[in-house]
Formats: structure tokens, sequence, C-alpha cells
């Protein structure tokens, strides 16, 4: 089973995909052999050679992208007390979540993130799992105080029938 994300906020949020940095480079510089395993030769392009999209770091690949929720996990809008509840995919690392919840919130808005395992939505979170992240006092939960972003991901992974408060 694959663990979902969703994220709730008191306004609509940007979708599609968010924080990814790809460069794009011609098939020809990217040293790709590509076989035909009909002729077994290598295959040459005589026509244009194609843009293709590359990641330099993982830092470029991290993001997220966010969607309208389902119909199907509609059940999980329950979790949400914001009225907007996306379907939201984590690239790589939260960090690009993070990044982008500091950037999209102004200061004493909210954000709630809520993880389960999929076919698994109509199931009670687990409030022993809760936790609030406060990003202006750099407070994970009531006793963790963290520098930046990136100790705090270190320290941070969302689980199942995980509900996260994330506050700015």
């Amino acid at each position: 089973m694959t663990l979902q994300h969703y994220i709730g906020s008191n306004k609509e949020l940007p979708l599609g995909t968010i924080g990814q940095n790809p460069t794009y480079k011609p098939l020809s510089e990217l040293n790709i052999k590509l076989f035909d395993q009909k002729q077994k030769k290598h295959k040459t392009y005589q026509k244009e050679d194609p843009l293709i999209e590359v990641f330099e770091t993982e830092e470029d690949f991290e993001g997220i992208h966010i969607d309208y929720l389902d119909p199907f996990y509609e059940t999980v809008r329950n979790k949400f007390t914001h009225p907007f509840v996306y379907e939201l995919d984590i690239i790589h690392s939260p960090r690009a979540l993070f990044r982008f919840i500091e950037k999209e919130l102004s200061t004493g808005e909210t954000i709630e993130i809520y993880s389960c395992l999929n076919e698994l939505e109509t199931k009670e979170k687990d409030d022993q799992l809760d936790v609030e992240i406060d990003l202006s006092k750099k407070r994970f939960g009531n006793h963790i105080v963290f520098k930046d972003i990136d100790e705090l991901i270190d320290m941070f992974e969302l689980e199942h029938l995980q509900y996260v408060l994330v506050k700015k």
C-alpha cells in the first residue's frame, strides 16, 4: 500500500507541480545510447534533437504536486478543518513542501496535512501522532526547536494516520 498525503487550507492553493527546477537538454548531449532491439544497432536521430527534462541535483528534483481531491478520496475531507482540501504528492523530500508552505502562508495562517495508507481513508486518525509545527517560532511539537527547514526535515517524517498542523 502507498502512503497518500492530503493538504488543507483556508484559501485555494495553486495546482500542479511546484518546486522542481529542471533544465532541458538535447538528447544528443546526454550520452544516452538508445538501442533498437530489432536491428541490433544504435538508433540515430536524423530529424530534430528532442529536448529532455534533466535534474542536475537532488534539490532540483525535489518538489510537490497539488491536485484537486478525487471524489474517490472524499471521505478524507472530515480529517480537516479547512475548506480547501487537495491531494498532495511529495517528490523525493518534504523540503519542497515546507518551503512551499513557508512561502504560501501569511503570518497567522495555517495549513493542515494528513497522511494515510491508500484505501484506508475512512480509518480514524491516530491522535497520538498529531503534531503542530510553528514555522515562525521554529518549533516542532511543544518542545523541539529547529534552526531551519533542513533541520526540520531531518527530524520529521509523515506517518500513516497522522495529522499535522503547520502555522506561520
